[in-house]
């Protein structure tokens, strides 16, 4: 999981020349320092290495320890407190926010996973709502930052299946969800540029954290009268109520005040939105950044939904499934510019012992070189040819239908993380990303402006993200028909 800002947003209290002073005395050590720890990852693809931060080391490890890694139970080697860590949760609320990351996940997977065709449909009707209100609807081509386009319908489709109307459709609850992820980040960030000892000093001198517990209030404060609204009087049967929403699930599913307390529910809520929306807002920005630097390819797609959509006038999630060059197109805009460089963090809660070996010491941080994974010409034939079919030729193949979509993951394929602790969200954030991208395709044509090309990513520490000032032009397509498919149950 990962998110990203605008550059102009970043505005640390320690803006004052002294503060500034510091970081950069600080930055400018370690590096001194450590000059001499700079490693060439490709080098130790079959081992290990570490990259020292100042606030915590971070092991990167060879995936060929993942067979023997994934076995272990979260008591020796957990993904809640790497996360927790990696996100200095103690001071960001991601502590808070995860206290219950096995029931947060269960509940995803039940209330989204399971009901994937229902709440879908409802994305699609929101999703009718929001490009209307959110893109120009002018035949001539206007000017818009897609990063600020796709965030909004993201996090309109979103809040659709965590919160449901008339919340989704609140500006107030969009504009937190969205923020809060943002202001996370930056205190994240910061925070990592000073040793742990420093933390509580720090955190309370950035403007960033003051926003995040703004956040938290804000939809504490929204979810009050939705949370008051589910809770059943003492006479209610809760087995025959249906949950149409997470949140409705949240509520239901509640064995304590603190599990129904508006507080706890917003914590989770927000959590989630930090999960999805930036992270499906930037695989979407990459996808359309790529397709239109490789336009060639745009009418072979089109046909490809037009195929769908014109055989029974509305998109089936078998439909969706069948889209296979769409598929494939995303998942190689995902291996050249996914949000993360590593992934599968975890953290050791004992010591261990590798088969080759190699000890890890309590306490380790550890992640696997994703991104290098899937450039690494042992594994991926020309990885630094972007070729958008690649994934759609190997599902030709003789049982291999599936092995190479979007969805699935293996021990080189770690965007969605790997075995039990996988994304439990990746099929819905799939669905929504198609579905967007399908009606893109269908009803609107984007350019860059003159003179401009495929904007570079940009990456902080490990984190990689579009420009999120890069702007194109869009317009609205003439069709024969101008009517949207919906999703059929």
């Amino acid at each position: 999981m990962a998110a990203f800002f605008a550059w102009d947003e970043i505005k640390f209290s320690f803006s004052f020349s002294w503060m500034f002073a510091l970081t950069a005395l600080t930055v400018f050590l370690a590096s001194y320092l450590r000059k001499d720890e700079e490693v060439d990852a490709p080098l130790f693809k079959d081992h290990m290495f570490k990259i020292r931060r100042m606030d915590t080391d971070l092991v990167v490890i060879s995936h060929k320890y993942l067979p023997e890694l994934r076995r272990l139970p979260e008591s020796i080697i957990s993904i809640k407190l790497a996360a927790v860590k990696n996100h200095v949760g103690r001071y960001t609320t991601f502590e808070a926010a995860s206290y219950d990351f096995k029931s947060l996940t269960s509940v995803v997977k039940d209330a989204l996973t399971a009901n994937l065709v229902q709440i879908t449909s409802h994305i699609q009707e929101e999703l009718d709502f929001a490009i209307d209100t959110e893109i120009p609807q002018s035949q001539d081509y206007t000017e818009v930052t897609l990063r600020h386009v796709l965030l909004r319908l993201v996090a309109r489709t979103s809040s659709r299946a965590f919160v449901g109307v008339p919340l989704c459709r609140n500006e107030e609850w969009l504009k937190t969800s969205i923020e809060y992820t943002e202001n996370l980040m930056k205190v994240v960030v910061a925070l990592r540029l000073f040793p742990p000892i420093l933390h509580p000093i720090v955190v309370w001198i950035l403007p960033a954290s003051y926003k995040l517990h703004h956040n938290v209030r804000t939809a504490q404060q929204l979810l009050v009268p939705v949370v008051q609204e589910r809770n059943p009087a003492p006479d209610v049967d809760e087995e025959i109520r249906s949950s149409s929403t997470v949140l409705e699930s949240m509520i239901d599913r509640a064995h304590s005040d603190y599990d129904r307390d508006p507080k706890s529910l917003a914590l989770r809520q927000l959590l989630l939105s930090f999960a999805s929306i930036h992270t499906t807002s930037m695989l979407i920005a990459q996808t359309i950044f790529d397709l239109y630097a490789h336009p060639e390819y745009i009418p072979e797609l089109r046909e490809e939904i037009d195929q769908v959509s014109v055989a029974v006038d509305k998109f089936s999630l078998r439909d969706l499934d069948n889209m296979s060059k769409l598929d494939s197109f995303i998942k190689e805009s995902q291996r050249f510019n996914p949000s993360l460089l590593l992934n599968w963090y975890r953290l050791a809660c004992k010591p261990l012992t590798l088969s080759d070996g190699h000890h890890l010491p309590k306490g380790t941080l550890l992640a696997i070189p994703a991104w290098s994974i899937l450039m690494d010409p042992d594994i991926i034939s020309n990885p630094e040819e972007f070729d958008p079919l690649r994934y759609y030729r190997k599902r030709l193949e003789p049982a291999e239908s599936s092995q190479y979509s979007l969805g699935m993951i293996d021990q080189n394929h770690l965007h969605f993380g790997s075995g039990s602790h996988a994304c439990p969200g990746r099929f819905f954030a799939i669905s929504e990303m198609k579905l967007i991208l399908c009606q893109l395709l269908l009803y609107y044509d984007f350019k860059y402006p003159a003179g401009k090309s495929r904007p570079i990513s940009l990456t902080l520490e490990e984190f990689i993200f579009p420009d999120p000032a890069a702007k194109l032009l869009v317009k609205r397509r003439t069709r024969i028909s101008d009517k949207v498919p919906h999703i059929s149950v």
